[in-house]
């Protein structure tokens, strides 16, 4: 079947649902239907940021152009749509507009100074360290604003939206709306009984910033505001449904949903999600639990990934070995890095050095040998989760990623970890996910998963 005859048939579905990743470098869309197929994507790439506002326009012009592009007859049938965003990414708007008032402060950057005041925030009333005392975090990035970057005649109209959050305003209007996974990382608790910022804080003095609703993922936040309805000729009872981070739209992508089935994304670096009945949190590991369709999705990731081969080999030489490794059936004789689990304790360096100083003079033995080292890393990261209160260990996997692509390295994967199936997502793309969680919450799904 070609592509546009997939297309033309999947429109015989009245309804669709369009989800938008926004990214590092560009935005994705996919459009897909009742059924959950594919009937649109696309890709727009960010212009250059603006010399004051930083990336929000480039943002804003790419959510426009991908809305725009859409044939007439696609756009009609919209009946909601869902933004992702980079994790930890936050802008400082005005209250009463969305008018950014400063630069984006980005994913990647970081405020070790920040940390200080957060700590001094929580110490006065907990004595357990929280998530957010990590110089990345949204709340530092709140603070860093309030205290350092502000303008004093800005603060008092002056709101914290999240990337996502920030995108989704614009066509829904209404201030203050979050969801649970991207406001976890400004210290929302989304456990059941709480759902809420802690007291310290909320009451902190920029505590009035926060979002003041804050909805679990696929769930709506409204119908898309007349303005931009009428603008795009859009369907009068489309809605915005709440979104998710990148990470967790990547996830939904795979459809993992039972207990105990994970998602292994395999680029540079391992980024691991389990589903669990049970929230796990463990700051000296990583490891941390997104809320999402009622249960807990418990990520944490290695520094020990893909990185590793592309040092030494190239993809077509890694196919070609990879042949000679199933044709000679080689076997792993070397663990490189025994005991290694969560957490970025190597650095690339060290993990280097540990690799080039055992490299035998076979390079299939080598490559099967890092194949295994990495297998042996992902095998241990779900067991520790398991350990740390994971209500189960990894039962099924699905993977993303460059290295999803290698047939041989996911059965070496799968003896790693006891025999469980080790398969390809058919679709890994966060846009993809988003779509799925826009069609949960227009239809008033229980599940994500057509």
């Amino acid at each position: 079947m070609s592509s546009r005859e997939r297309v033309d048939g999947a429109l015989a579905s009245s309804s669709l649902y369009c989800g938008l990743d926004f990214g590092t470098s560009s935005a994705r869309m996919a459009v897909v239907d009742d059924r959950g197929a594919l009937v649109h994507v696309s890709v727009a790439a960010y212009d250059a940021p603006d010399a004051r506002l930083g990336l929000s326009t480039s943002w804003t012009s790419a959510l426009w152009t991908l809305l725009a592009r859409l044939e007439d007859d696609v756009r009609r049938r919209i009946e909601a749509v869902a933004i992702d965003g980079t994790s930890g990414t936050a802008l400082i708007v005005d209250g009463s507009n969305g008018e950014v008032l400063h630069a984006p402060y980005m994913y990647n950057d970081t405020f070790k100074e920040e940390v200080g005041r957060i700590s001094a925030l929580r110490a006065a009333a907990s004595d357990v360290k929280h998530s957010v005392e990590s110089a990345s975090s949204a709340a530092c990035k709140l603070s860093r604003w309030f205290n350092v970057d502000g303008e004093e005649e800005d603060k008092a109209r002056a709101r914290l939206l999240h990337h996502a959050d920030w995108l989704a305003y614009q066509l829904h209007g209404k201030m203050g709306m979050s969801d649970f996974n991207n406001a976890l990382k400004l210290g929302f608790d989304p456990a059941p009984g709480a759902e809420s910022f802690p007291s310290w804080l909320s009451d902190a003095p920029f505590g009035y910033m926060l979002p003041a609703h804050v909805l679990a993922p696929g769930t709506s936040f409204g119908l898309i505001q007349d303005a931009v309805r009428e603008r795009l000729e859009l369907s009068r009872t489309c809605e915005v449904i709440a979104g998710t981070t990148d990470s967790v739209a990547a996830f939904v992508a795979s459809k993992a949903v039972a207990e105990g089935e994970c998602a292994t994304s395999l680029g540079s670096t391992l980024a691991l999600k389990l589903i669990s009945a049970d929230r796990v949190d463990d700051l000296s590991a990583g490891v941390y639990s997104h809320r999402l369709n009622g249960s807990w999705l418990v990520g944490g990731a290695s520094n020990l990934g893909g990185w590793i081969l592309r040092r030494f080999f190239t993809n077509d030489q890694l196919v070609e070995l990879t042949r000679e490794i199933e044709s000679k059936s080689y076997v792993a004789d070397k663990d490189y890095f025994e005991g290694v689990m969560l957490g970025f304790g190597l650095s690339v360096d060290e993990a280097a050095a540990i690799v080039e100083t055992s490299r035998p003079s076979d390079d299939a033995q080598f490559v099967v040998n890092i194949f295994s080292s990495i297998a042996n890393v992902e095998a241990r990261c779900y067991e520790r989760m398991r350990e740390l209160g994971a209500s189960s260990g990894a039962t099924k996997v699905f993977s993303a990623g460059g290295g999803a692509q290698n047939v041989l390295w996911a059965s070496m994967r799968s003896k790693a970890m006891g025999g469980i199936p080790v398969v390809r997502s058919d679709i890994d793309e966060a846009a993809y996910g988003a779509a799925l969680l826009a069609r949960q919450g227009r239809r008033r799904l229980d599940t994500y998963v057509p």
